[in-house]
């Protein structure tokens, strides 16, 4: 799959100059154009003055028979992200520098601190700077650069990894990590005595919910060390962005796990405090630090800004709308645990792909399938002819050209994952959530799709019993990461003159959990043979997210998409 600045590259046609992808974001003067892109042939060669990247990106396009020759079509020179540091440090600036942010001479020749003289653009032009040291001193992969003249930073190399980490104690199983959102910060915790890391490219202005998880890469490659620790402790700025950037990494890394240090207005950050109270004030914020909202007792304040966003939504629109105008107001996507059902054959599983496939074309959302039924390349063909509105195959309608397949595939590589068991035993549901954490963490999934329950591996001798245990872990799991859980439950066998009508969560087989503990459930099912399947909503916890009803809705058989029927057909008095 492309990164974000092997795709900008590709889209360029002309020798040009862009904003580079892979650092404006983390750079004060963000609109400056430091990628250089050069045509050579089939051939784009790309390299960043300012960050260092660089590579090649071959314009030939990658067809479905070449997934595994990815490499042939896609080429970035192997060359390692290694920055040279100064080979001398100017001391009396670098010493009065920290001395005025309270870091003491041993924490900043701990962390490997250095100063030089670097250029800052036009506007402030050279200027004495001191430099953050990312990854080993012998080898550092980046160097961010802060002028001491004014606030203005520049870098050497990619930013891609926490700050600090190599001076985090061996273990960290028992000992709280403090993440905080910048450099100065992660020193101002080691003054006190406090593991800290920073992230490298500060806190987002807005939320980026559908990004494909490039600008917080830093958490999947520090995930061993997120996963070992038992607390993590957020120490972002008393600021709008911070704020952001605290319910970002919480959501990616679990919610559970996660506690926040609470700064003031006035002193809005560690090294604020350090230098107004000392060390030992910061000690006690870290000590005081308090749970995400997730559990425990909290005042309505907690959760006003959430009010005020149902308040703003009006009712139904809270979540994201499914694709579909004639459902919008029966059922949106949301954070929760939602059940599938209906009889075999009436296109349930089908309906699902639909949401995946129009959500993510309209909203940029990323799923993760466990299709347990589906080899995953059957999957990837249905997912490929709603998307392209066309038949796989053959067929009395014309089928998708190889061109249509080959952006089909590479449209779907960026917006789905499929969780697949190839050491042929079944899944469990907590080797699904170990999968789903991590492709949460690589690839900013934010919704789950287990079709069917019934294939998982269950160890409870009590079915009942079995499935309420898995549906609390599930919604325990989809708060944590606010993720969007969406289970396709088969039926239990039904008579045959009840197969045209709607199911709702007691026809589930194994359990009235099923019914009880879903956020949203829906059924889909044909009352007749006119290829107009009706989507019933037969449960809503939420009102604003779902709502009961029924909606009558166009299935075409060759492309297996769902589309809205013209308003005139609608037949609003459904039984």
């Amino acid at each position: 799959m492309m990164n974000d600045l092997e795709l900008a590259v590709m889209n360029c046609h002309q020798d040009t100059r862009i904003l580079c992808p892979a650092c404006s974001d983390s750079r004060k003067k963000s609109n400056e154009k430091t990628l250089s892109i050069t045509l050579d042939g089939p051939d784009k060669i790309y390299h960043c003055f300012h960050c260092s990247a660089a590579g090649k990106v071959t314009t030939k396009p990658v067809t479905a028979s070449h997934r595994d020759e990815l490499d042939e079509f896609l080429k970035v020179p192997g060359q390692p992200n290694v920055v040279e540091l100064p080979s001398a440090t100017h001391d009396r600036e670098l010493r009065e520098f920290m001395g005025s942010r309270n870091i003491s001479e041993a924490t900043y020749r701990k962390f490997g601190v250095v100063t030089d003289i670097r250029w800052f653009g036009k506007k402030q032009g050279e200027s004495m700077a001191v430099g953050f040291v990312y990854g080993d001193s012998e080898e550092p992969s980046a160097v961010k650069w802060r002028s001491l003249k004014d606030k203005a930073f520049t870098q050497s190399g990619a930013a891609q990894t926490f700050y600090g980490l190599e001076n985090l104690p061996e273990d960290m199983s028992e000992t709280p990590l403090v993440i905080c959102e910048g450099e100065i910060d992660a020193l101002s915790f080691a003054e006190a005595g406090i593991p800290a890391v920073s992230v490298p490219n500060g806190a987002p202005a807005k939320h980026i919910r559908n990004d494909d998880g490039v600008k917080f890469n830093y958490l999947w490659e520090a995930r061993e060390l997120l996963e070992s620790c038992s607390k993590i402790i957020l120490a972002t700025d008393h600021d709008g962005p911070g704020d952001i950037l605290k319910q970002e990494i919480g959501r990616r890394v679990g919610l559970g796990k996660c506690w926040e240090a609470q700064f003031s207005t006035e002193l809005k950050d560690a090294n604020a405090v350090l230098c107004a109270d000392g060390p030992e004030r910061l000690r006690e914020i870290i000590e005081a630090a308090a749970p995400m909202p997730l559990a425990g007792v909290y005042s309505a304040n907690d959760y006003s800004d959430q009010v005020d966003e149902l308040y703003e939504a009006g009712g139904t629109g809270k979540g994201l709308s499914t694709g579909f105008k004639s459902l919008d107001d029966l059922i949106t996507v949301a954070p929760g645990l939602y059940v599938v059902t209906g009889m075999p054959g009436h296109g349930k599983s089908s309906l699902m792909d639909n949401f995946c496939v129009s959500t993510a074309r309209l909203h940029g959302m990323r799923w993760a399938i466990c299709s347990m039924e589906n080899p995953v390349k059957i999957h990837i063909l249905k997912l490929a002819s709603i998307y392209t509105g066309k038949p796989f195959f053959e067929g009395p309608t014309s089928r998708m050209s190889k061109d249509e397949l080959s952006e089909a595939i590479e449209w779907i590589d960026d917006h789905f994952v499929f969780l697949e068991n190839r050491d042929g035993e079944l899944s469990t549901l907590e080797s699904i959530i170990d999968r789903t954490k991590s492709a949460i963490l690589r690839k900013n999934v934010s919704g789950l799709v287990i079709d069917p329950y019934n294939c998982l591996e269950s160890k409870h001798e009590s079915e009942h019993l079995g499935i309420s245990e898995m549906l609390s872990r599930i919604t325990s799991f989809s708060a944590a990461h606010q993720l969007s859980t969406w289970f396709v439950a088969h039926p239990t066998k039904q008579p045959y003159d009840q197969r045209s009508k709607p199911l709702d969560g007691n026809a589930v087989a194994g359990s009235h959990a099923w019914n009880s503990k879903a956020d949203c459930g829906l059924s889909c099912y044909y009352p007749g043979n006119d290829n107009q399947p009706i989507v019933s909503i037969w449960k809503s916890r939420f009102y604003w997210i779902a709502k009961k009803g029924q909606q009558k809705m166009q299935y075409d058989v060759a492309s297996g998409r769902f589309s809205d029927l013209p308003e005139e057909d609608f037949d609003w008095n459904m039984d």
